[in-house]
């Protein structure tokens, strides 16, 4: 049986597993059970239900060991069935556990898509980036040329600090950045300065220099482009920080309508952890 209590002694390995100390988990728990509670409410007040309140199998999985194992899930992203083996639960019922939390989640988290609110206390400014991730050949996926695959793409929005403030839709991999920033229609602040790579030429965002044809960058226009690095390689750091979760660097197994979701919660653990 899986002991969240005896875990929480050896903090770096609790970390590894799911992405958050032991004290950031109980935080992230406290935030939990309420809404987890409102929703088991809800399912008692259904009128068509037959079966007395309190009746049918008892659950084997307590709120924060389902919760530590969809950190598990989302951290290493093993199948169900070795997931299932840790608590000594059928795999087949791993993802109905994972369903009555990881929306709650999303609940707590509220990253949005499109509107972008930025406090008094922030430096007015984001950057933007998409990323993509492979998956098999399905409906939703698209075969990205620079990837080589099929792949699905996500657009973020981060503010200077590190902080995402959005996290598009997910779409097929083979939309050019341009086009999902397009169809993302984020609705930010004019005062606030957006800026982002080449492929985002056309748009609102602040981009480098692009090299004309017939003339090399001049020492100026290469120290703005050094700089406009230095201020960009944020976006860069933040995925390479979700993709410690290797649901999200893997190829991604589950159904794509998932995606979006899993994204976000993930977005949302980052912010959480780097409040």
């Amino acid at each position: 049986m899986l002991n969240i209590q005896k875990l929480s002694k050896k903090p770096k390995v609790f970390q590894r597993l799911t992405g958050l100390t032991p004290n950031e988990f109980q935080k992230l728990l406290k935030k939990l059970k309420p809404l987890y509670r409102e929703a088991e409410a809800g399912k008692v007040d259904i009128t068509s239900r037959k079966r007395k309140v309190g009746g049918g199998r008892k659950r084997k999985l307590t709120l924060n060991q389902n919760l530590f194992l969809l950190l598990v899930y989302y951290r290493t992203y093993v199948n169900h069935i070795f997931i299932g083996m840790i608590d000594g639960i059928d795999d087949s019922n791993v993802g109905r556990y994972f369903a009555k939390i990881d929306y709650l989640l999303a609940r707590i988290f509220r990253v949005p898509e499109k509107k972008v609110k930025m406090s008094e206390d922030e430096i007015l400014e984001l950057i933007i980036d998409a990323t993509e991730q492979e998956i098999e050949k399905r409906s939703g996926s698209g075969y990205s040329g620079k990837k080589k695959r099929n792949t699905i793409k996500t657009q973020i929005a981060v503010n200077p600090d590190g902080k995402i403030k959005s996290v598009s839709k997910t779409v097929k991999g083979n939309m050019h950045d341009k086009k999902l920033y397009d169809k993302t229609r984020m609705v930010i602040d004019k005062k606030v300065k957006r800026k982002s790579e080449l492929e985002y030429i056309g748009t609102a965002c602040q981009t480098p220099i692009k090299k004309p044809k017939h003339r090399k960058l001049t020492e100026q226009e290469k120290a703005y482009n050094r700089q406009f690095s230095k201020d960009r390689i944020i976006v860069e750091h933040v995925f390479a920080h979700l993709k410690k979760f290797k649901i999200l660097s893997d190829r991604f197994r589950n159904p794509v309508k998932k995606h979006n979701l899993i994204f976000k919660n993930i977005a949302g653990i980052r912010n959480f952890v780097t409040a």
